[in-house]
């Protein structure tokens, strides 16, 4: 099965030629399964212009939302995350994969946003991880654009029970043979890179992952690929799960320089 997966796409208007392209490309690889691992495009209407590059795509589309896609702006980040952008995925014939586990053959799919719990913070600073909520606001506009009530922390668990139960019900699946988990924020420790030289990118470490999720990940039999976004560079690792071998990804888009990892699994 050929599975096309992308991220970080910003839609922005004023480049929309490269989109449109980008999707030309999309379809001329003829993928059995699409996937967008988040940030698809701030405010709501262009996340809705940026899936409808993609009405036409004759194959499962599916999609998980990302830090951007919940900036508060004509609706609160919390109306956002319960009502509009499920509807708006929906509506746009893609499959909101927060609320569901979706199959291919005898490949399961699983996703989460995957918000950050601080457990990617920089080992070298000096705070404790209930140092990194009030210091936010230095490093990430998430600080001032994500009004919703949850802390960090309270979110990281609610999306990681959400994630674990759709990869449970894959192990008992015996339809299932293999799973691909995706995620917006990078779950695998080698895939976020340490800045020990740099204070400020020292301390924004700690909002790029959730290494708290890789570690239950990883622990999953069936579990045999994960992929996410965020990071705007792409990369590849293989790392070792409590069961065997799990090959990870990072997707290399960035706004209005759309990419997509193309993944050929039997």
């Amino acid at each position: 099965m050929r599975i096309l997966i992308t991220a970080d796409l910003h839609y922005r208007p004023a480049e929309r030629a490269a989109y449109v392209a980008f999707a030309d490309t999309v379809r001329a690889a003829e993928p059995d399964c699409f996937i967008i691992a988040g940030d698809v495009g701030h405010p709501l209407r262009l996340f809705r212009r940026a899936l409808q590059l993609f009405h036409d795509l004759p194959c499962p589309r599916l999609l998980i939302a990302g830090n951007h896609d919940v900036y508060r702006g004509e609706y609160r980040s919390r109306d956002l995350w319960q009502e509009h952008l499920p509807q708006a995925t929906r509506d746009e014939g893609f499959v909101w994969l927060e609320a569901q586990r979706f199959s291919l053959g005898g490949l399961g799919i699983c996703g989460t946003m995957a918000w950050y719990d601080y457990s990617s913070r920089s080992s070298h600073l000096p705070y404790a991880a209930s140092d990194y909520r009030a210091m936010k606001g230095m490093v990430s506009h998430d600080a001032d654009y994500v009004d919703w009530p949850w802390s960090d922390v309270a979110m990281a668990r609610y999306l990681a029970r959400g994630l674990t139960g759709h990869l449970d019900a894959c192990e008992a699946d015996p339809a299932v043979a293999q799973v691909l988990v995706i995620t917006h924020m990078p779950i695998i420790a080698p895939t976020v890179p340490d800045y020990p030289g740099h204070t400020r990118w020292s301390l924004l470490r700690a909002y790029l992952g959730n290494f708290t999720l890789g570690e239950l990940v990883t622990g999953y039999r069936k579990v045999t690929h994960i992929v996410s976004g965020h990071l705007h560079r792409p990369g590849a690792w293989t790392v070792a799960g409590h069961h065997g071998p799990i090959a990870c990804h990072i997707v290399g888009s960035g706004p209005g320089a759309p990419h997509a990892l193309c993944l050929d699994i039997a």
